[in-house]
């Protein structure tokens, strides 16, 4: 094929809140009203507001971002229409992709949570249904977004493989809830992320009692997922906090890798797959070599029984990076060490800090230069193998659709120190083409 097969593993969707109300159980919904009702308050319709690293990055990437016509002409939209969404895909040159929450705004699309934390962050410095949202509440939530999510996916399947999402306090009715899910059309398990003030051993991945998670996410053949939401921390009003915060929440996800390492899931199940999805990729040649030298440096023999292979040797096998930007080119650069086969690309669709709608130009500018097959195993074809999509169906799409391999034949004109100016840079952008 002279075309890449392009596969993002971290894009977004949910529906605006008046259609998630009608998917959610009617006991709730006086509630989700009240939920509504305080969300238009906090942020009044329109608005767009972040920060990160202690900078406000709004303007220059909200205007690239709103400057392109495919925002203007309504593209944002496919965030809950899948006829728009396949519009989108087609022109960013993606054939499937990996869907997780869209947070919820009075608009229904970019920032926030999704209504009633839909079970995502169920773990916090209070332990299990933590969070000021109840524990059933979190459940009506996060059941609600799952049916929704795969009567979405159910538009094309072979090219939207959903996220399921389920609070961890109740095992057996997550499992239930897996079971369900996965019948519906769901084929990825989003763990809840663990919080670094998350301090209750039975909220932690290595404790026994999530053994029957993953022995339904191994049968049923479901991908596990550490997606970035919050740190699980609260850090006032001192000095440094959003800088501080922009690390944690990176290494909130990161850390379950080493909970699920350390607790022996992936000797006990070795058909299990685990990505770190939108949370940076250049921090993992350190994380392998310090988890070696910890195993073959440790007196405890009993660590080496339990775990008779290196840390690396099990990333090789179970461990993945969704290298959504801003790194970029420096996963690209350091592929060797973290694993060309351990690497997916992903575009964060319909993100502004994302790279649609320049995902074509972004794309070259990472992986340009680099050899045709290290290319086709990052953008795609790797997420084939690990999320089970099927290429047969795909591949007349990407044949379609696909960016030429002729046009990633140019060293990337961005070097890896640079990516990060190009994520915030209107005019660095505009250089590369705008469409």
């Amino acid at each position: 094929m002279d075309r890449y097969l392009v596969i993002s593993s971290d894009c977004h969707t949910g529906p605006p809140a008046e259609v998630f109300r009608d998917y959610l159980d009617p006991n709730y919904r006086p509630q989700f009203e009240d939920f509504m009702d305080e969300l238009r308050a906090a942020q009044p319709q329109g608005t767009l507001k972040s920060k990160f690293m202690g900078q406000d990055r709004s303007s220059s990437m909200q205007d690239t971002f709103l400057a392109s016509d495919r925002v203007k002409e309504g593209g944002q939209e496919g965030a809950w229409d899948p006829v728009v969404r396949e519009r989108e895909m087609d022109q960013d040159g993606v054939a499937a992709e990996i869907l997780f929450p869209v947070p919820q705004t009075p608009k229904g699309i970019t920032h926030g949570f999704p209504p009633f934390k839909a079970g995502l962050m169920a773990y916090c410095a209070d332990g299990p249904g933590a969070c000021n949202v109840p524990y059933d509440v979190q459940w009506a939530g996060a059941q609600a977004y799952n049916r929704w999510l795969a009567e979405l996916c159910s538009h094309n399947p072979a090219r939207h493989h959903g996220a399921i999402n389920c609070p961890m306090g109740d095992i057996e009715a997550a499992v239930g809830e897996i079971r369900q899910a996965r019948k519906a059309g769901l084929s990825v398990l989003h763990l809840p992320t663990l919080g670094w003030a998350t301090t209750e051993l039975e909220s932690m991945y290595h404790h026994p009692r999530f053994e029957p998670i993953w022995d339904v996410c191994e049968e049923l053949e479901l991908p596990l997922v550490s997606h970035p939401l919050l740190s699980g921390v609260d850090y006032g009003e001192l000095p440094g906090k959003l800088p501080i915060y922009g690390i944690e929440v990176f290494t909130a996800a990161h850390r379950t890798w080493w909970f699920l390492l350390y607790g022996g899931v992936f000797e006990r199940h070795p058909k299990l797959k685990f990505v770190i999805t939108e949370a940076g990729g250049g921090w993992a040649p350190y994380m392998l070599w310090r988890l070696d030298e910890l195993y073959e440096g440790a007196k405890d023999t009993s660590l080496r029984q339990r775990l008779p292979r290196k840390p690396s040797e099990y990333w090789a096998d179970h461990g993945f990076i969704g290298a959504s930007p801003p790194a970029g080119r420096l996963e690209v650069e350091q592929r060797d060490v973290i694993g060309v086969r351990n690497i997916l690309w992903g575009s964060d669709y319909p993100h502004f800090e994302g790279t649609w709608p320049y995902s074509r130009q972004r794309m070259k500018a990472m992986f340009g230069g680099i050899p045709v097959e290290d290319v086709r195993l990052m953008l795609g074809e790797s997420a084939v193998e690990v999320y089970g999509f099927d290429r047969e169906k795909l591949a007349p799409i990407a044949e379609r659709i696909g960016p030429p391999v002729s046009e990633f034949k140019d060293p990337s004109p961005v070097e890896a120190k640079d990516f990060l100016r190009l994520w915030t840079d209107q005019e660095a952008l505009a250089k590369l083409g705008k469409r």
